[in-house]
């Protein structure tokens, strides 16, 4: 079975610039304003210097999905008796659509096993892998290892870190932390960028926090200033990255040279 995943969104999203081919000349600054064009060439983010608040700069990452060993080494054997085990993840998106936003994630999965009359820890653990394969809904994997231990991994990262609740006496221990992706095309995708132009290839990202000004029913004849947050993706894999990250972040954290370009009277 496929799954669809919906992994958490930044904030309110303004502006998102995506660039394929990415350079130097992207990334302008004049006059106290920081302007980033589009592919096209285009002005796509322009803020003052002083408008900023706070900025995030993050290298493109798939991530690694959490995988997590489960050991029943600790726990009661009773002859006959149910043993239950419940896994879940934050960003698997239900049948109908629906994520974290609405509350609609994908149902917790639980697993219910029985022991026999000569119940043994090997036995439950055999028990537990046995209905995870058998689960058509599990956006997971289990295997035996040694030791009496589960080993539950998420299908893919963009489920998030898997939540387990395992029987009494049991003991949960990371096998390989959750990282979180980072800069996905599915990522793009989510903010309404067409597919024609977001790459498999993934890309570096920027989450610029600044103020921005806007029309407000509630103040007459005047401009609110409210917080924005834009986002700028670039190629990562392009030959330019580099040297547009290098000059988009001096703009940003104020290493820019020279000083006087944050300096005049934006007409903005």
């Amino acid at each position: 079975m496929a799954f669809n995943y919906q992994f958490p969104r930044i904030g309110s999203v303004d502006t998102v610039t995506v660039l394929n081919t990415p350079g130097a000349g992207d990334a302008v600054m004049s006059a106290g304003t920081i302007t980033i064009k589009d592919e096209a060439g285009a002005d796509s983010l322009v803020i003052r210097a002083c408008d900023l608040i706070a900025f995030d700069q993050t290298d493109f990452t798939a991530g690694t999905a959490h995988s997590v060993d489960v050991d029943l080494t600790g726990i009661t054997v009773v002859n006959n008796r149910v043993y239950s085990l419940t896994v879940s993840a934050p960003n698997v998106k239900n049948f109908f659509g629906g994520g974290r936003e609405t509350g609609a994630i994908y149902q917790t999965r639980t697993y219910n096993i029985s022991s026999d009359i000569t119940a043994t820890v090997a036995e439950i653990q055999a028990s537990f892998v046995a209905a995870i394969a058998a689960d058509p809904g599990a956006y997971f994997t289990a295997s035996a290892e040694a030791g009496d231990v589960v080993r539950i991994t998420a299908l893919s990262a963009d489920a998030g870190a898997l939540e387990i609740t395992a029987p009494a006496g049991a003991t949960l221990a990371d096998n390989a932390a959750f990282v979180a992706p980072v800069g996905t095309e599915a990522e793009v995708l989510a903010y309404g960028i067409s597919a024609a132009v977001a790459d498999a290839a993934g890309y570096d990202r920027f989450i610029v926090k600044h103020r921005k000004f806007t029309r407000s029913n509630a103040i007459s004849g005047l401009q609110a200033v409210l917080p924005a947050i834009s986002l700028v993706y670039l190629k990562q894999d392009d030959a330019g990255t580099g040297t547009a990250v290098t000059v988009i972040t001096k703009f940003l954290n104020g290493s820019h040279t020279p000083v006087a370009d944050y300096l005049g009277c934006p007409a903005l």
